[in-house]
Parts: C-alpha cells; sequence; structure tokens
C-alpha cells in the first residue's frame, strides 16, 4: 500500500514519492532528529513474512553501510517494526540507463564513470560483498559528477535458496526466476547456470555496461528473454572499435570483461581499475614521461612496518619519504610523488601494476624491523618491464646508522640505474641534521602533520618543537614547525594572530638556515598567505619553492589558489591541473584545486574536484567544506546541510565548521536552527578559543549588518587575514564592498582589487 504524505515511519516523515520497483517503493522522508531529508525505500510484504530473509536483508544492509564509500549509496538506518524498510541519503540527478538512453558517451566520460563505478566494487568485493545485480538502472549520476552504485548487496539478500522468485530489483528490465538473482543481458554466464556469483561476475557486468555506455546499445539483447539468455552464453558482442571508434586497448578491456569463462576475465576490481587507468593515462594530453634522452624514473613504495610496535608506521612512512625527497634532486631521474606511491601501503600488487599505474621503469620497496635501537633494513629495487630483481641488500644496524643506510641505498640507486645518466653528482641526500633522536621526531612530525586533523596538527607542533630543542639548526623541522601553526590559524585552531607568533619566526629561520631548501620556501609561502598581513605577495616563495623542486605538491596546490584568491582565474586553472598531474592521488591536490574554483565561483567544477579528493580520502575536511559552500551556493541546502553535519562531526564540533552549518541553516531560510549555532558559538566562547569567522559566517547569511561589521572587525584584531576572508566570503564581498564601513575595513585586509564582482 503506498504511503501518504505527511505518514510517519518510525521516527520519519514521508514528503513525497520517489517511485517504484520490484524492491518496493522509493519515498522521499524528512528525519526530524537531524533535520535532514532522505530516501526511504519500503520492501515488499512477502520479506516480512520470511524471517530467514529479513534477517539476511538486515545482516547485509550493515555491512553494505560499514564500507562508507563515496561511490556506493550511503545507508543511514534501516527498520523493521510495521513494513521493513531502509534509509538512505537521497540524491540529486539521474540514473545511468536515463542518460545513456540519450546515446553513447565520450569514450573520456565512459572511463570517468567507469573508474568510478570500480571504486566502489573495489571497496565492496575487499569486505567480501558481491553485488551480483549492477546495471544502468542501479548506477546514479548526481549532478556534482559522482557515480553512486544503488541497492548494493540487498539483490542478494532477497534470494532464498532455491525459491523462485522475480530477481529484478528494478522496473522495466527483463529478468529470469528462479536463478541466482541478476538481470538478463548483464548477468554473467555463471550467474545465468545458476552458479555461485564472485567478484569476477561483477566484472561481467561492468564489461556490459562499458560497452553499452560506448557505442549506446546493450552488449546482449535478444528479441526474447530465451534469445538474451543465448547470447549471453554463447555469442560475442559487436566489434567495439569498428562500431565507436573505441580505442583498441579499450576494446580488448571490454572483451576481456566480458569473457565467458571467469578465469580468463579480470581477476579483481583492482586489476580492473589499473589496466582503465593505463589507458586513460595514454589518453590523456598530459605529455608521458621521456625515456629518451637517459632519463629514467622510480616509485619508492612505503616501507612495510615489520616491528611489533605499529606506531613505527611513522618511521617506515618517514624514511621512505625521505628516499624520495632525496632521489628528486638527482638530475635525470623522475620520482613518483608522495600521495601517488603510498597509495599501496598495504595492498598486494604486482610490480609490474604498480609501475604502469605510477607510470615509471622501477619500483623500490623495502621493511623495516625495529627492536629498541636495533634495525632490520631490506631494500630491492625493481625493473618494471620484466619483474625481475636489479639490486637488493639487507642492512642490520644502530639506530645512529640511519644516515648511513639512507645512503647506502641511494647510491645503489643511481649506480643500478647507470650513473653517466645522471651526471657526475653526488648520490646521498643533504644532511639537515646529525641528532639521529631529531631525526626521528621530525619523521613523526611530518606523518602527524599530513593527517591535518586540530589533534595530530598540535601533535605534530610538539614533535618538531622537541626535535628543535635537540638540534636548534635544524631547518626541516623549523620549516614543519611553521606549517603546523600556518594551518592552525585558518581553521580557527587557536587565534591567527598567536600562530603568526609562532609560525613567521618557524619560517624565517628555516630560511635563513637553508635558502636552498624548498620546504624552507613553502612554509614562508604558506605561512604568508594564511597568516601574512602581504598575503597576496606569498606567491614568490611558492614558486621559489616548486623551481628548487618541481614535484613538490603542496606547493603547486598552493599556488593554484593563491591564484584564485588574487583573482587569476587562468592562472590558477592551468596551475591546478599542473598540480593534479604532478599527483594525480594526493587529496591535497583535488582539493585545494577545488577550494580555488569554489571561491572564483565556478563551482560545478569545484564539486567535481572535491569529490574526487573525497573519493581518494572521504574525511579530508578541506574538501567536505568547499562541497557544502559549493552546494549551498547553487542552492542544494538539503545536501548541503548533510555535508556540513559531516564535516561538524568529524572535525569534533570545531567552532568554524558550527558556523558553516548555521550558514547553510541560514541562507536555506533555517533561521531558528541558525540561532542554535550562533548559541552554541556564544556559550563555548567561556571556555576555549572560537575564531570569529564563526559567527561572520552566520551573520552573512541572516544579512545582520551591524553584526557582520562586529564580527569582521573582530576577524581583524584577532589576526585573520585576506586570504582567510576571501577564503570563506568570496560570493558577499562584492555586496559589502558597497557599503562604505566595510569598504575601509576590507582595504585593511589587502582586498583592493581583488573581490571580484
Amino acid at each position: 500500500m503506498a504511503l501518504l504524505p505527511g505518514t510517519r515511519l518510525g521516527p520519519y516523515e514521508i514528503l513525497s514519492s520517489l517511485g517504484a520497483g520490484g524492491m518496493g517503493e522509493v519515498y522521499k522522508a524528512r528525519d526530524p532528529r537531524l533535520g535532514r531529508d532522505v530516501a526511504i525505500k519500503v520492501l515488499p510484504e512477502p520479506m516480512a513474512g520470511d524471517p530467514s530473509r529479513l534477517h539476511r536483508f538486515q545482516q547485509e544492509a550493515r555491512a553494505v553501510a560499514a564500507l562508507s564509500h563515496p561511490n556506493i549509496l550511503a545507508i543511514f538506518d534501516v527498520g523493521t517494526s510495521e513494513q521493513p524498510y531502509l534509509v538512505t541519503e537521497l540524491l540529486d540527478g539521474e540514473t545511468l540507463r536515463t542518460v545513456v538512453a540519450r546515446g553513447a558517451f565520450p569514450i573520456a566520460r565512459a572511463i570517468e564513470v567507469a573508474l568510478q563505478l570500480i571504486s566502489g566494487l573495489s571497496a565492496a568485493h575487499d569486505r567480501g560483498i558481491v553485488h551480483r545485480d549492477l546495471k544502468p538502472e542501479n548506477i546514479f549520476l548526481t549532478g556534482a559528477r559522482v557515480v553512486k552504485i544503488l541497492d548494493f548487496g540487498l539483490a542478494k539478500a532477497t534470494a532464498s535458496s532455491g525459491a523462485p522468485s522475480e530477481i529484478d530489483v528494478t522496473h522495466g528490465s527483463a529478468t529470469i526466476p528462479g536463478l541466482i538473482l541478476g538481470t538478463a543481458g548483464y548477468m554473467s554466464p555463471e550467474q545465468v547456470r545458476g552458479q555461485i556469483a564472485d567478484p569476477r561476475s561483477d566484472i561481467f557486468a561492468v564489461g556490459a555496461i562499458l560497452h553499452e555506455m560506448m557505442t549506446g546499445q546493450r552488449a546482449f539483447q535478444g528479441k526474447s528473454l530465451a534469445d538474451t539468455i543465448s547470447a549471453v552464453l554463447r555469442e560475442q558482442p559487436m566489434d567495439l572499435v569498428l562500431r565507436s571508434g573505441t580505442p583498441p586497448a579499450l576494446a580488448r578491456l571490454v572483451r576481456r570483461c566480458l569473457e565467458k569463462d571467469p578465469n580468463d576475465r579480470f581477476q579483481s576490481a583492482r586489476d580492473l581499475r589499473f589496466a582503465i587507468e593505463s589507458i586513460a593515462d595514454e589518453r590523456s594530453p598530459a605529455p608521458a614521461p621521456v625515456r629518451n634522452g637517459g632519463e629514467k624514473s622510480v616509485a619508492v613504495l612505503p616501507f612495510v612496518n615489520l616491528s611489533a610496535d605499529l606506531e613505527n608506521e611513522y618511521f617506515t612512512d618517514g624514511l621512505a619519504e625521505e628516499l624520495i625527497n632525496v632521489l628528486g634532486r638527482l638530475t635525470g631521474l623522475r620520482v613518483a610523488a608522495r600521495t601517488s606511491a603510498f597509495q599501496f601501503r598495504g595492498r598486494t600488487a604486482d610490480v609490474r601494476d604498480v609501475a604502469r599505474q605510477l607510470r615509471v621503469d622501477h619500483v623500490l620497496e623495502g621493511s623495516v624491523r625495529r627492536a629498541g635501537r636495533r634495525l632490520r633494513i631490506t631494500a630491492q629495487l625493481i625493473s618494471a618491464v620484466d619483474g625481475y630483481q636489479l639490486w637488493s641488500e639487507r642492512y642490520d644496524r644502530e639506530m645512529d646508522d640511519i644516515f648511513e643506510i639512507q645512503d647506502e641505498i641511494t647510491a645503489s640507486i643511481v649506480r643500478t640505474l647507470e650513473p653517466a645518466l645522471l651526471g657526475k653528482q653526488v648520490a646521498t641526500g643533504r644532511r639537515h641534521s646529525d641528532n639521529v633522536q631529531a631525526f626521528e621526531l621530525y619523521l613523526k612530525g611530518r606523518h602527524l602533520w599530513h593527517q591535518r586533523t586540530p589533534q595530530s596538527l598540535r601533535a605534530a607542533t610538539a614533535s618538531f618543537e622537541e626535535a628543535l630543542r635537540l638540534d636548534p639548526d635544524y631547518a626541516l623541522a623549523h620549516a614543519g614547525l611553521a606549517d603546523s601553526y600556518s594551518i592552525l590559524g585558518p581553521y580557527g585552531y587557536g587565534r591567527p594572530a598567536d600562530a603568526r607568533l609562532k609560525a613567521l619566526p618557524a619560517a624565517t629561520r628555516a630560511l635563513t638556515l637553508d635558502p636552498l631548501l624548498a620546504e624552507s620556501h613553502c612554509a614562508m609561502a604558506i605561512c604568508s598567505l594564511w597568516l601574512g598581513d602581504d598575503w597576496p605577495d606569498a606567491d614568490q616563495h611558492f614558486r621559489r619553492a616548486i623551481e628548487i623542486q618541481p614535484n613538490l605538491v603542496t606547493a603547486q596546490a598552493y599556488l593554484s589558489f593563491h591564484h584564485s584568491a588574487c583573482r587569476r582565474p587562468d592562472e590558477a586553472r592551468a596551475q591546478a591541473e599542473q598540480a593534479t598531474k604532478i599527483d594525480s592521488l594526493a587529496p591535497f591536490a583535488h582539493a585545494a584545486s577545488a577550494a580555488g574554483f569554489q571561491i572564483t565561483g565556478h563551482y560545478d567544477e569545484a564539486l567535481r574536484f572535491a569529490a574526487r579528493a573525497l573519493e581518494l580520502h572521504p574525511e579530508f575536511a578541506l574538501a567536505l567544506w568547499v562541497t557544502t559552500v559549493s552546494q549551498c551556493r547553487l542552492g542544494q541546502f538539503e545536501r548541503a546541510i548533510e555535508t556540513a553535519e559531516r564535516l561538524v562531526s568529524l572535525s569534533n564540533r570545531a567552532p568554524i565548521f558550527v558556523g558553516l552549518l548555521g550558514h547553510v541553516y541560514a541562507s536555506s531560510s533555517r533561521r531558528a536552527e541558525a540561532s542554535t549555532s550562533v548559541e552554541e558559538l556564544r556559550l563555548r566562547r567561556s571556555s576555549e578559543y572560537v575564531v570569529p569567522t564563526a559567527d561572520l559566517l552566520i551573520w552573512i547569511a541572516m544579512g545582520d549588518l551591524e553584526k557582520c561589521h562586529e564580527a569582521l572587525t573582530a576577524c581583524l584584531e584577532d589576526g585573520v587575514n585576506g586570504a582567510a576572508i576571501v577564503c570563506w566570503f568570496a560570493a558577499f564581498l562584492p555586496t559589502l564592498a558597497r557599503d562604505s564601513r566595510f569598504a575601509r575595513l576590507l582595504e585593511r585586509f589587502q582586498l583592493r582589487g581583488r573581490i571580484g564582482s
């Protein structure tokens, strides 16, 4: 029976019907507890009368909910009181079936969709969950170009062993009663035969979907259900190369997905993703790595921590990162960026696949076993051409020998990769400290800094400060200390003026100690950008850092954002492309680029870059912030509220994000909730620092100019600088600047000519 608007289902209020299918009816509903709209799927009545089905449904729903992957529909709740129902996120967009019905996709777009689809599948397969009914109806494309897999695992959960049933879980596709769940034309041959489905069955479905996206026609479709089944079992799909101009490599990939024998397909979603990414790299307009003229390339994978103490991971990561930095300074050697290489931590993958993904000729991998001050480090250099080991060594030493071990590994790599091609250069890194304990503390500080949470940043400052107590002339530790305080300031985790008093001397000291160190210039640039009065001049240090170390993705990405803040959109766009090309797997590169697009009003592009960052790091605060603001500016208030609530929760209710949530409430005319945020900030001021930008976010959306003037004045007094103001309020500055009172204030933030229109 259909539910009418106003009906209560558990705590949820039904708002409207969204449609119906084989799995029941779907409704838009309101969750009054969190003040957000959700989707509710009410499951068919036969399920409620079958305890075994209901139990399996609940188990599978919990398993899928635990995935928490950006390409899988998020499950919020399960109810089984009177009618079984499922509560999920509410999506804005259309199914792949609707889109592909309009015609074939461009190859680049088909690859983009496929990569997101496979990313979600890979996460599910890693948890032992197989979809078994993957098809265009169960794939949703949001307005932000994010792919969502629907009904993940639910078809599996609703099948009774041996019981005849209608297995299609969405409306309008041919189905086969009495067999393992699936939809004719997308089911693998083993599913059609009633055999057990495994991840390779989903890969068959991906092949059929890719085929359909590229041709506009189904891979297997007969005049009748029997004909379609026969085609799946016996026929080959049309020749993609001849029919759609598909690149031969991609056509071969689709054919391999659609092999009748599962042993002949890709054996995992991860293998399939690597293969598609390799094809995407070949099609990319970016120039391929130059391999003639003597250039060599290498990726340093994170060393495996074999120590009993899991906390030693910071040391193993730091050792690999130091080797990346040392090797990156050698002429003629291209080194894969840290984030790209570190994505392979804890994964078992063929070295040749790793090298193809990172576009390098050689891979360095190793392990560290530490017991007190004793170390056992193994390292081996492997050729990506044939997978053979070119060099290996084991070091049984004391911790005090760590610098010599690094030098020996570097020298061995240079000797192995033909030193004549690298020129006459010293095959060791510049020693920044001779104090082993200070070096270890620096590695720990950087490990914490990369996490970028309030707690990790404060712990990072403590590690850097302790390293400097042991070695006051340690330039890298001064740079790390400056970086930590510089980020604490704009996020409001401390008073910006106080953060500047710590960050600026540290950055200055780093530059004084080593003006040829890229990290020193980058630290000064970040300090100037976020805490300096003359923040527009930060680009000179970003440029110098890049000149010294071109692969320093932090500087590359920040420079893109700086261009946007200074109203240089063309330069910002080019720089964003450069940053994401250098390290395509760095969440920060995509998120910083997204922030730049957001402050220049290109919200759709901002959402696209932010979505990629969140795919790489689902809890990345910067990407969630950009997503919230962009959704709000596009009028997608319910989605913006949901994202902001998630950000508030992940940040342990950091004041700046409470202010952002209040801003979205006020922008969507929910002034009561916005006032609640104002009151929370007021109460918290008695026991902690609350950055005035948090208040300004709310007052500017509520249109209270007097309160805005008070908050903006407080920002100036607390040391909030112009870059931070542009970052948070770019869309509102042109309107404020028309008021002479605000115009005078904004000039003091160095915003003349940088407000836009």
